[in-house]
């Protein structure tokens, strides 16, 4: 006999939600910005970059940071031939939350961070690795796993999703419910599925299928493995971006967050 009690808490679930959304912000990655002299000669400057391993120099002049140099296309002649002003495009404030800098880096692959009215830091591809970032990541999927759970105890009940997963995961979870139950962990046997399971019965649900605006099955699966794909990479402290792209990366948060979005609209029967 299994414990059945709805894990739906608008209050808990919005105050994470609130944390990943707007408290963690780009300032928590972004790292600050080396420079160089307008005056300087650009070829020893290159140089430099090369063995430093750096793409992009900000340039000061009389104190202040005026633009910046690609090391890529520096040649003869001083950096002030080079430089580049920047551009409203490329910059950030550094209070912009972290879910928005990522929607930002499916077309860029640096920005430059406005602090107090001046260019201090910078944001590559390389930041994107750090813990705020996969933490963010991470903290939406689970999140998403927190309403499947509790939009699918609403519409089944206790039991009744039981027949829309294989014996072998339902299963595997009873195995991870009993040894969490042992722990004294108060959690009930839907929270013991994988987020793959959820999605499963999701799809294999007309009604959430439409709700969810899941085109089709095999958009569905095509989504949730990418999603577990994700966190599981994450869990294991994988690196990000080698065989799943940033831009694979980012859409994926992307669909999480729709679906989020279109799960803040379910309407929960109060008995």
């Amino acid at each position: 006999m299994f414990n059945v009690k709805f894990t739906h808490n608008d209050s808990s679930y919005h105050s994470l939600k609130n944390l990943y959304e707007e408290n963690i912000t780009v300032k928590s990655i972004a790292q600050e910005l080396e420079f160089c002299n307008k005056d300087e000669l650009a070829l020893p400057i290159k140089n430099k970059m090369v063995e430093k391993h750096f793409d992009t120099l900000a340039v000061e002049d009389e104190g202040e940071i005026v633009g910046y140099i690609d090391r890529h296309e520096l040649g003869e002649g001083g950096i002030s031939e080079y430089m580049k002003v920047f551009s409203p495009r490329e910059l950030v404030s550094d209070s912009t939350p972290l879910i928005q800098l990522l929607h930002i880096f499916k077309k860029k692959t640096r920005v430059f961070v406005l602090e107090n009215n001046s260019i201090k830091k910078l944001i590559t591809h390389a930041d994107l690795q750090k813990p705020p970032i996969r933490m963010l990541i991470f903290g939406y999927i689970t999140l998403l796993e927190m309403r499947l759970s509790d939009i699918i105890l609403h519409r089944f009940g206790g039991t009744n999703w039981y027949p829309m997963i294989s014996d072998d995961r339902l299963h595997k979870a009873r195995q991870l419910y009993e040894r969490r139950v042992e722990k004294n962990e108060e959690i009930n046997l839907i929270e013991c599925l994988q987020i793959s399971d959820k999605f499963d019965i999701i799809l294999k649900d007309k009604e959430l299928r439409t709700f969810f605006q899941i085109p089709s099955k095999s958009k569905g699966k095509k989504d949730a493995n990418a999603i577990r794909k994700l966190r599981d990479k994450i869990s294991h402290a994988n690196e990000l971006g080698l065989d799943m792209s940033w831009i694979e990366i980012i859409e994926v948060v992307q669909t999480c967050g729709k679906l989020l979005e279109i799960s803040e609209t379910y309407h929960y029967e109060r008995y």
